[in-house]
Parts: C-alpha cells; sequence; structure tokens
C-alpha cells in the first residue's frame, strides 16, 4: 500500500513538471522504449525488442524495474535502463512506449506526442475487461476517475484478425487501433515448427536446465482463478499421472497464481518451454493458442468449468467446440494420455493454428508500422 502511494505521489510530482517542461522537449523518432508487467523481460515486449535490436533499425532501451532485470540485460551487453527519475527526459523524448500491458510499466508518465504500442500478452478465449463483471467494475470505476490505462493505447497488436472484435468490446477501443499483426513471440514457435534442429536444440537445452531424464515431457500451464482454491493436491496428482505413463510433467503456473509458492518454478522462456514439450496441459489459458503453432497434442483439463465459466461470464468461443481433447476429471484425463500416447491426429490444431496465428514475421510486420510512422 505504501509502495503504491509513493507510486502515485511520483506521478503527479512528474506530471506537474511534464506539464511545464514537455513543450520545450523535441521527440526523437528514432527512440524505443520497451518493458513488460512490472519491467519482467518476458513476452512479446522482450521478443520484439531483440528483433528491433538485431536489426538496429531504432534506438531502443528495456526500462527494468528492479535490479535483477537490470544486471542480466547489461550483462547480455543489451541496451537497458532502470526506471525513476533519472530517465525522465528519455522517456518524455521518446518516439514510442512499446508494452504489453500499461503503458505506465515503461514510464509513469508520457509525452503526449509519444505513440503507444500495446503488443498485449495472449488471445482472448476467457471473457475479460468490460466484458467480464469481475473485471468491469474496476474498469468504470478507472474511467470515471479518468485513470483507465487502456484509453492511452494508439495501437494494440494482436495475433489474428479473427479476435479484434473481443478487444474491440472488452477495451472499448476502435476497431481502427487493433492491428492483426500476430505476436513477435511466436516468431520462435513458427521458426521451430519448420526447423528441427533449432527445435531440438531448444528442448536438449531445456532437459539439460531442468535435469530432466525421461525422453518425453509434457507442460501443465493453467491461468489463474479470480476466486482462490488450493489446487497443491490435485497438481501433484497429475505429476504422479504422468510419471505412471512415463512422461515428465513440467508445471508452470501463473504469475498471479496463489499455489505457486508450492511449486518450484522453471526460469526459462514459456515459449522454450513450450517447444521443448511433446503435449501441453492447460485449461482457460490463451496459451493453447501458441502451441497450437507446433501442432502437437493439446489436453484442455476442465475440471472447474461451471464455476469459472460462470464467475467469467462465459467465453468469447464455444469450448467444447475447440480441437483438443477436453478432461473434466483425472480419470478421463489419464484415459485420455494413454490414448495418446498410443496415437496422435493434429489435423484440426493446424487448422485452429492458421485461423488464430497470423504467419510469418509478427515483429517483421510491426517493426515496419513503426518505421512508417517515425518517418511520416
Amino acid at each position: 500500500m505504501i509502495k503504491k502511494l509513493k507510486k502515485y505521489i511520483s506521478v503527479i510530482f512528474l506530471n506537474l513538471v511534464k506539464y511545464f517542461i514537455s513543450p520545450f522537449i523535441k521527440i526523437d523518432n528514432n527512440l524505443v522504449l520497451f518493458s513488460s508487467l512490472n519491467g519482467s523481460f518476458v513476452d512479446n515486449s522482450k521478443y520484439l525488442y531483440l528483433a528491433i535490436i538485431k536489426e538496429n533499425n531504432f534506438k531502443t532501451f528495456w526500462v527494468a524495474h528492479d535490479k535483477n532485470t537490470f544486471k542480466f540485460l547489461k550483462g547480455q551487453n543489451l541496451p537497458v535502463l532502470k526506471i525513476g527519475y533519472g530517465m525522465f527526459f528519455k522517456a518524455l523524448k521518446a518516439k514510442f512506449f512499446v508494452t504489453t500491458h500499461n503503458y505506465q510499466d515503461v514510464y509513469y508518465v508520457k509525452n503526449k506526442k509519444t505513440v503507444v504500442i500495446n503488443l498485449w500478452h495472449g488471445t482472448p478465449l476467457k471473457k475479460m475487461g468490460f466484458d467480464a463483471k469481475v473485471d468491469s467494475k474496476k474498469f468504470y470505476l478507472k474511467e470515471k476517475l479518468g485513470l483507465y490505462e487502456h484509453k492511452y493505447i494508439d495501437y494494440l497488436c494482436v495475433a489474428s484478425k479473427h479476435t479484434i472484435y473481443a478487444f474491440e468490446s472488452s477495451f472499448g477501443i476502435a476497431k481502427e487501433k487493433i492491428l492483426p499483426t500476430g505476436q513477435p513471440r511466436n516468431d520462435i514457435l513458427f521458426k521451430a515448427k519448420n526447423d528441427f534442429n533449432f527445435a531440438q536444440s531448444i528442448k536438449e537445452n531445456v532437459l539439460s536446465k531442468l535435469n530432466i531424464k525421461s525422453p518425453k515431457i509434457a507442460l501443465y500451464a493453467p491461468t489463474f482463478r479470480d476466486k482462490y482454491i488450493c489446487r497443491v493436491d490435485l497438481i501433484k496428482e497429475l505429476k504422479e499421472i504422468f510419471k505412471q505413463n512415463g512422461v515428465e510433467l513440467v508445471i508452470k503456473l501463473h504469475p498471479l497464481d496463489k499455489d505457486i509458492v508450492y511449486f518450484k518454478q522453471p526460469s526459462i522462456d514459456i515459449q522454450e518451454l513450450l517447444i521443448a514439450s511433446d503435449m501441453l496441459i492447460s485449461d482457460y489459458s490463451s496459451v493453447f493458442f501458441d502451441y497450437a503453432i507446433l501442432e502437437r497434442p493439446i489436453i484442455l483439463f476442465l475440471y472447474d468449468i461451471k464455476e469459472y465459466q460462470i464467475h467469467r461470464d462465459g467465453f468469447y468461443m464455444d469450448i467444447e467446440q475447440l480441437p483438443f481433447h477436453k478432461c473434466y476429471n483425472t480419470e478421463q484425463l489419464k484415459t485420455t494420455l494413454q490414448r495418446l500416447l498410443r496415437n496422435t491426429d493434429t489435423t484440426k490444431i493446424s487448422e485452429f493454428a492458421d485461423k488464430f496465428n497470423r504467419k510469418g514475421c509478427s515483429s517483421c510486420r510491426i517493426m515496419k508500422f513503426m518505421k512508417k510512422i517515425a518517418n511520416s
């Protein structure tokens, strides 16, 4: 609470200073500042940042919020800034803020001439924002108080044209601001799909880091629940089921999941975990949209679907029609796993992936768009 209060006071102070000096600040059309949720070096922002550095198109910096992220990027000889008063003038000069959540993950205040590009962090299945009561109360309150962060989004990049409607209604964003560019984080999945040696090298690296001896691994990556119910025993039971079938189950919980304290989380980028995994077990998370690109088996473990659907006001698509295996209890999961280990057919998964993930280089499309803005 005290930390949040300090941040709000800082924002008010910086906004006052910005009001008086921003008219005299010249925007640098080649300056791009990146960040993600709480400054973590992850997700779409990470992959676009690395792509831009490789192409050397812009002056690019990652904005770190903590010492570990800052030291890590410095150690990799990557351009990085530590969020704070020291980067105030650089923030006001930036042509672009690029993020996956809120522009304030990049910096507390921005120049009105700065273009905010939100890459978001997934493809929505569950209702969210103004479309879900659990979110909408907070959204409407922020809107009334003038604190609604999504109003500052100039462009929102999404995975496919088939999901534009969901973002339009959930965020209240004009359709013309939503760009079906594809997700930069999925560029590596498309590469892995088409390059066996590349995928195999990532898998070997992951197995080595996690000290896994089993030739087959599965990834369990569920979304978090707004209403907490302890699932520790359930997850332990899942691990045992997979172990009995000769498969190592890697647990990757959502950062907001309270059960995360009970399971050591792999400190490996989730896209690399997806590439290394022979199958995915999830639920209402958007991770299966990404994993479908690899055309491997997907199990949706929907043990609490009735409660979850009511709490979230439903889904943007009929979950029963998704081309994946659905299990509603551990016995069904056990049977499905044994069947998949004998035989798999991923034809329908391929069709699904083509619909919900734009092919080609997403990072390239976004960079081209940014160049056009910078040069206009």
